[in-house]
């Protein structure tokens, strides 16, 4: 006989200590009167489930909620027993209109469940670093910074060839007369097709969505990649979507994190358990073509599905094409299996740009000083002026502004600051060090209970055992850990530790509503609260126990190669050992050994001269570019690859220029600015040696190629842009003839161009009064 409401709330609240959590200044009476509340409260819940039979799942949330509410003294404002009420009270809905026969208000029950739930599963965003006695949520309309994606190459009109030299060039309009004369071979045509080159559309990912019905989203570590998801999932849970969609569309979303699937999705059922929701829903949405899949992580799913999880998704799609799929990986883990699936779009997940980092350090800020409850205007004030001086600082360090373009790193740096104040280190395992103190350890003691076994344990003791974790989940390939295998884990460790293996239990319950890097993921599912977290404890944990070999052995698999770069990174790592070997791996080729070695290179504290000048010169025979996979590699290298190609420059004949120039552009390499602008005064002409390669730049001016990698940068990076507009006295016809274009775009693009020509402007217009003035004086002397 199934276990009614009255029997399990009988059962659960038997195991609750009398008075836990209620404050010692509370009579008896009044702490059993709130008890008894609460237990009637989630029993009248229950009640209005009707007939629905309480499964494991809803067995389970009962009791980790009554286990939560008791820690907070059965506080009656505890929102977590207001959304569980409301959510049974729907389920009731349902259930009573499917007694009835009422198919229409049965499924609109069911889809405004749905909604709700996913609204209250992804409607906040998780601040860490505050309050750590207590997790701290904000609402995602709130604290949400909009991402943007670089939206895919568009092919070139058929008329924007670029035409032979000494074709004449239709002059635009304003363009200046020298312009027209220097930039011919070029129409606006072609001048279009440079803009795409390096200026892909940079899009709203609601934009992105709209446009392109099967998408995958690349992004690196901490790019925001998960945000996004829920930022989407809450935005059609509301019925939000935006304009960019067609009339009446309103999707029903289906959240599917990759790490938790467990079994092939091959039919709805299957594929509803792994999105935790019914199938007749998810079928019904998927029948009208109103099912919205957003499936996170493709990188992080168990290598036993990750081969069936594509080719599942595929045949759904293939049975209802009218339906939408979002699917989000790291550029090194994205399956090859995704590139089969019909009609997916490839877009990358930008960086931030320095507004929108200006505008997230301005939200965290305000959430840190909120959660102090303070005052709202106190809290404005001290958020604002916390957030200009942090600012300010960014600006100033090129290191951190870089560090700062990435959602996670950003909130390591307010942390950071909060924290330390003026010390914001300028590596990425200086500031993972940073917040893992500061989330493991840097917590206000007196807000634990008396006798609790996380206050107890020390720094290193916290981080032995969260390191070991993370190590062992990694080792296991898996980004999650069900309560039962993380109590077995922690009861085997805490003897080592000087504790007893009973209070696994006791820890697992403290870390539940207080540690920002291990967090509950969902009712009795415990992850880092970032995989990243993960990936940096892990090293630490392989660093300290100096097992090398097994880093080494796994520097094929994507699923390592953030590991292997941090500890590269780490103190008293032997980076050396990491890069000699992986550099030998690839014997005299450019392999993966090469990049990943590369990647260390960038991480590493010390690493010996004659590696870096090894990675170095193999880096430099994919310089210039003469090839769609050396481009390719280059970009995957980024900043890395930056001053190699700097120092190529100067040594590569124009064709080379223009290649490495373009480079440039495509990685946003802020610190080439300078070379850039040099170039604006070029003027001489690349040939056809590319033109299969790259055909927008096959017989043009060297001045222009450069204009076009001097927007794109001056775009990205704000501090460019005086370095890019002092050179505009002395540019180019080709510069000229493009920057004239440019300036009638009603963008920022645009922006910068008007800007550049009005410095040309300037600087020939009082030349020209200074040249004209001056026989007029030796006039008036010798008068």
């Amino acid at each position: 006989m199934a276990e009614g409401p009255a029997a399990l709330l009988d059962a659960i609240f038997a195991t609750l200590p009398e008075g836990a959590g209620a404050s010692h200044d509370v009579p008896k009476l009044v702490r059993q009167r709130r008890r008894d509340r609460a237990k009637q409260r989630l029993q009248d819940a229950l009640d209005a489930r009707g007939d629905v039979p309480i499964s494991e799942p809803v067995r389970l949330e009962v009791q980790l909620l009554a286990e939560r509410w008791a820690r907070k003294g059965f506080d009656a404002a505890f929102p977590d027993a207001d959304e569980f009420e409301v959510r049974c009270v729907e389920e009731g809905e349902a259930s009573r209109a499917e007694a009835a026969g009422d198919e229409t208000g049965r499924w609109q029950a069911a889809e405004r469940a749905h909604r709700r739930a996913i609204v209250q599963a992804y409607g906040s965003i998780e601040i860490r670093g505050l309050q750590l006695s207590e997790r701290v949520h904000q609402e995602l309309e709130t604290a949400y910074v909009p991402l943007s994606v670089e939206g895919p190459a568009e092919p070139p009109p058929p008329h924007a060839t670029p035409k032979k030299a000494g074709a004449k060039a239709p002059k635009g309009k304003g363009a200046s007369k020298s312009a027209g004369e220097g930039a011919r071979g070029l129409d606006e045509a072609a001048i279009a097709a440079l803009i795409r080159e390096v200026n892909r559309p940079r899009l709203r990912i609601e934009q992105a969505l709209a446009r392109h019905a099967r998408m995958l989203l690349i992004g690196a570590p901490g790019s925001g990649k998960s945000t996004v998801v829920a930022y989407l999932a809450t935005r059609a849970a509301k019925g939000e979507l935006g304009s960019e969609f067609e009339p009446g569309y309103n999707p029903i979303p289906f959240v599917l994190p990759a790490r938790s699937v467990h079994e092939p999705l091959a039919t709805v059922e299957s594929l509803a358990r792994a999105v935790g929701d019914n199938a007749g829903l998810l079928e019904r949405a998927l029948h009208e073509g109103r099912a919205l899949l957003l499936v996170d992580g493709l990188d992080e799913a168990q290598e036993v599905v990750i081969g069936q999880l594509i080719p599942a998704l595929e045949r759904h799609l293939a049975l209802h094409p009218e339906n939408r799929l979002l699917t989000t990986s790291r550029p090194s883990g994205a399956p090859e299996e995704a590139e089969s699936l019909q009609g997916l779009t490839r877009v990358r997940l930008l960086p931030m740009t320095a507004t929108e980092v200006g505008t997230f350090i301005d939200r965290w800020c305000l959430a840190a000083e909120l959660s102090l409850k303070k005052a709202s205007d106190e809290a404005k004030a001290t958020a604002k002026e916390a957030a200009e001086d942090l600012k300010a600082r960014v600006r100033r360090s090129g290191a951190i502004e870089k560090l700062a373009q990435t959602p996670l790193l950003c909130s390591v740096i307010c942390i950071a600051h909060r924290f330390l104040g003026h010390g914001i280190p300028e590596r990425r395992t200086a500031l993972y060090d940073v917040i893992t103190n500061v989330l493991l350890y840097e917590w206000d003691r007196a807000k634990f209970p008396a006798g609790s076994t996380i206050g107890k344990l020390d720094a290193q003791a916290k981080r032995a055992l969260l390191g070991h974790l993370a190590r062992s989940m990694h080792e296991g390939r898996v980004a999650e850990l069900p309560e039962a295998a993380l109590l077995r884990h922690f009861a085997e460790r805490l003897p080592n530790l000087g504790h007893g293996a009973r209070e696994a239990k006791s820890l697992i319950a403290e870390i539940r509503d207080r540690n920002g890097v291990l967090v509950e993921r969902a009712p009795g599912v415990f992850a880092f609260s970032h995989l990243t977290f993960q990936e940096y404890l892990a090293a630490v944990e392989i660093v300290g126990a100096g097992d090398y070999d097994m880093l080494l052995a796994n520097r094929g698999d994507p699923w390592w190669h953030e590991v292997i770069a941090l500890a590269a990174g780490l103190p008293g790592a032997d980076a050396a050992r990491l890069v000699g070997q992986l550099l030998s791996a690839d014997g005299d080729t450019i392999g993966a050994g090469t990049m990943l070695a590369a990647q260390c290179a960038e991480t590493a504290v010390m690493l010996p001269e004659a590696q870096r000048r090894v990675i170095e010169e193999r880096i430099r025979q994919l310089i210039p570019p003469t090839s769609k996979e050396a481009q390719h590699r280059l970009e995957q290298l980024g900043d890395v690859a930056g001053p190699i190609l700097l120092r190529e420059l100067e040594r590569a004949d124009v064709d080379g220029k223009a290649l490495i120039l373009d480079m440039f552009g495509l990685i946003g390499y802020g610190p080439a600015a300078g070379a850039v602008s040099r170039y604006l005064s070029d003027s001489r002409r690349t040939t056809s040696a590319f033109e299969k390669l790259m055909p927008p730049y096959a017989n043009m001016e060297l001045s222009l190629a450069a204009a076009v990698v001097a927007v794109a940068i001056a775009h990205r990076w704000e501090y460019t842009l005086p370095v890019i507009l002092a050179a505009a006295p002395d540019a180019a016809p080709g510069a000229l003839r493009f920057f004239s274009t440019l300036r009638r775009r009603r963008d920022e693009l645009g922006q910068i161009a008007r800007l550049f020509y009005q410095q040309y402007e300037s600087a020939h217009l009082n030349k020209g009064a200074a040249s004209s003035a001056t026989p007029r004086k030796r006039a008036a002397r010798s008068g």
